[in-house]
């Protein structure tokens, strides 16, 4: 099973070693750095057949050469076509960032990969070595900056060995099945495409440009256009690339000037210093490689795994029947990959270049020793014997289509989204609410500074119990003052009974195509609490953000206490309203960032949250269904053990955050800018007020010299939003 040491995708000495072993094979001289500036006096040094063998992969998959493409592969001429950007951006849509997990959930590392079928992703064996690597682990496409620089919604897959996976250690790749409908229930894998490996070799000439697209070190898509060339190709298995600027990442797709796959990026020549010791970007030396990201090292050349060996090792080493295989084989050979399918598309226009009948051949371009010729103005190629074939597969041009019309929104069924409440257990008699014995050491409830806010029960409890989690309801703004929740990420309390379904559609009853309506607490008198009607009539402007996370709750003995936990979750009581972007972890949102940040810790341990949001009476009111207002910010405090003491943790969340990795809980340089004292916490938030033994385990409390805590003094920015001071109840002094 997949540990929580640091993950394959981090290079092992294996891989250093591989690299160094295959470049001794190299010419003296290969691996020497240069200047890959482009000079239109020097064309390249290809024989006629090889670059007639080049040049026949230019129309693959339908499309029409110019002649800068020709000239390109000439090497006396290093422009652009326009298309060129746009088949970019096309080739970078089946490319995704694999969130490499443990079972319980939490980030272990990440990688590149990128759909070469229908369902079948390929990466890196040393991305995921074994079957049960792949099973908890996430390909996340669309991981990208909107044209203003936003991150854009992305969606995360599930990964499927189960279904299929074959990997290879000698050539480094692994395949995987991936679901075919998101996380969210709704997106279809279809809606990004697939590349085609294409079996033949030849597809890159020795000096020629090449371009990675990569998730480097899990970030937001980027791309490394044209900023490495192809230095060798004489190993049989890898081809050998340099840069002057851009390495690449593991598992990305390398890809020749047509977005043509051509190898599949392995890792490379590590720079040693006289000692043999690897040297990094920074300058810094390490002994190993072993806990390294290769975004960190500073490397000599890259080695790809050719495209055309991972072909040939695949379909002769996995049974042909296999459904995913037979579908893998098609794709290789068919016209179904995400170029293929842009280039059939309707856009009529005058190609540049154009597949003309050879003079001897009756006007079928695909016999005889000349086979065909691609023309391009006055330069004409002939590609015959052996090439013939592979130009004569392409068509010469495609019949204009006209634009599909589409549907009208008449408001019918099939035309919108379902709205339909989630499983909800009624029969609240079970509920007992947030446990504050559950950490084994005492997290007693905070106190509310003014107990006229509540909003009462009507039994007159002023705290609603759920399944797991408590919430305290502020009558006038009608949203949490706090919830108190219990936190359990372990994968036996997560699925306690096998066999059981634990998606979206297993614990909420709702279709892909539904979305949740959440519901009134019958308890709690409905004048205190905004209804459903509020979120869904207000043109978009807000989500249903959870205060307590449904992941975190969704946990228990049986499958029954797992579904009634997350049915809970969907009580309006439990809801705020949060811009997407704010809400959002696939849109970057810090809410949703800080959720994922502590849910991946929930490993083997287990914590507490108090969370809501911070209810200034200077927050703007929203004229929707209702006139609500919006809070601007939001809290959580987090309670860890750690030897059996007390750890406190209190986050303000104002602005955006970056995805951490941790595999134990600590606050990292990104998230200790957002990080208060629970005492700061207190006086923004000014509604509740915690025991003296969480100020204790405090954290961030600042302290004197000799160990005395010093007089506290809330942040420039807390004290201009907080209101009149309020005072505290003896029982939550401090």
């Amino acid at each position: 099973m997949p540990s929580d040491e640091a993950p394959n995708m981090k290079n092992s000495a294996r891989i250093a070693r591989d690299g160094i072993r295959r470049a001794q094979t190299l010419p003296e001289g290969v691996l020497e750095k240069r200047r890959l500036d482009f000079i239109p006096e020097q064309p390249r040094d290809v024989t006629a057949e090889v670059l007639a063998n080049r040049a026949a992969f230019l129309p693959r998959g339908g499309a029409h050469p110019s002649k800068a493409e020709f000239e390109r592969l000439l090497g006396t001429n290093d422009l652009l076509d326009e298309f060129y950007l746009e088949r970019a951006l096309l080739a970078a849509h089946p490319v995704c960032r694999i969130s490499i997990r443990a079972d319980s959930g939490h980030e272990r590392g990440c990688a590149t990969g990128f759909m070469v079928s229908p369902r079948l992703l390929l990466t890196n064996h040393h991305v995921f070595g074994l079957a049960d690597e792949a099973a908890p682990s996430l390909a996340e496409f669309n991981f990208r900056f909107d044209v203003a620089g936003r991150p854009e919604a992305s969606f995360r897959f599930h990964l499927r060995p189960d279904l299929f996976f074959h990997n290879n250690e000698a050539l480094d790749y692994a395949l995987v099945a991936v679901d075919p409908v998101s996380e969210d229930g709704v997106t279809k894998l279809s809606r990004f495409g697939y590349h085609r490996l294409i079996p033949q070799s030849g597809k890159l000439l020795v000096d020629e440009a090449m371009t990675v697209i990569q998730h480097p070190g899990g970030a937001r898509r980027q791309f490394a256009i044209r900023e490495n060339r192809c230095i060798s190709d004489k190993d049989p298995d890898v081809l050998w690339y340099q840069s002057d600027t851009a390495q690449g990442s593991s598992g990305s797709p390398v890809l020749n000037d047509s977005f043509q796959v051509v190898a599949l990026h392995h890792a490379g020549v590590p720079k040693q210093d006289d000692q043999e010791r690897f040297v990094l970007k920074s300058g810094k030396t390490v002994p190993a490689l072993d806990d390294v990201d290769d975004s960190e090292v500073d490397w000599v050349a890259n080695a790809g795994i050719r495209v055309s060996r991972i072909c040939a090792d695949v379909l002769a080493a996995v049974d042909m029947e296999n459904a995913f295989v037979a579908e893998l084989k098609a794709a290789m050979d068919g016209r179904g990959d995400v170029l293929s399918a842009a280039f059939a598309a309707p856009h009529p226009a005058a190609p540049e270049a154009q597949l003309a009948p050879a003079a001897n051949d009756g006007g079928t371009g695909n016999s005889g020793a000349s086979g065909g010729r691609l023309v391009l103005g006055s330069l004409v190629l002939e590609l015959g014997g052996v090439f013939a074939p592979q130009v004569a597969a392409a068509p010469a041009a495609i019949a204009p289509q006209l634009p599909p019309v589409a549907a009208p929104f008449d408001g019918s069924a099939a035309a919108v989204e379902a709205l339909k409440e989630p499983i909800v257990d009624t029969d609240y008699t079970t509920r007992t609410g947030f446990d504050p014995s559950f950490l084994g050491v005492a997290t007693p409830f905070p106190a509310v500074t003014d107990v006229a806010v509540v909003a009462p029960m009507l039994d007159g409890r002023t705290q609603i119990p759920y399944q797991h989690f408590t919430v305290v309801l502020h009558r006038e703004r009608r949203m949490a003052i706090y919830t108190a929740s219990n936190v359990d990420g372990r994968p036996v309390a997560k699925r306690p009974e096998a066999g059981r379904d634990y998606s979206r559609r297993g614990l909420t009853g709702l279709g892909p195509n539904d979305q949740e309506k959440w519901v009134i607490d019958s308890r709690v008198d409905a004048k205190f609490q905004i209804p459903d009607r509020f979120y869904t009539r207000d043109n978009g402007a807000f989500d249903k953000g959870h205060v307590v996370r449904r992941e975190d709750v969704c946990f228990g003995d049986s499958y029954a206490q797992v579904r009634r936990a997350n049915g809970d979750t969907f009580h309006v009581t439990n809801c705020t309203p949060q811009l997407g972007n704010f809400n959002r972890s696939n849109l970057g949102g810090i809410w949703g960032n800080l959720e994922n940040f502590i849910g991946a810790q929930a490993d083997e341990e287990r914590y507490c949250i108090f969370a809501g949001p911070v209810l200034s009476p200077d927050d703007g009111t929203f004229a929707g269904t209702e006139r609500v207002k919006i809070p601007t910010r939001f809290w959580k405090v987090v309670c860890a053990t750690q030897g059996g003491a007390l750890q406190v943790f209190a986050f303000l969340l104002e602005q955006n955050l970056k995805d951490v990795k941790l595999v134990e809980f600590q606050v990292t340089s990104e998230w200790k800018a957002r990080q208060v004292s629970l005492a700061e916490l207190e006086e923004a938030v000014k509604l509740v007020r915690f025991p003296k033994l969480y100020h204790q385990a405090d954290t961030k409390a600042r302290r004197a010299p000799g160990g005395r805590r010093r007089k506290r003094v809330a942040a420039p920015e807390i004290m201009a939003a907080a209101g009149s001071p309020v005072s505290t109840p003896e029982s939550a002094a401090v």
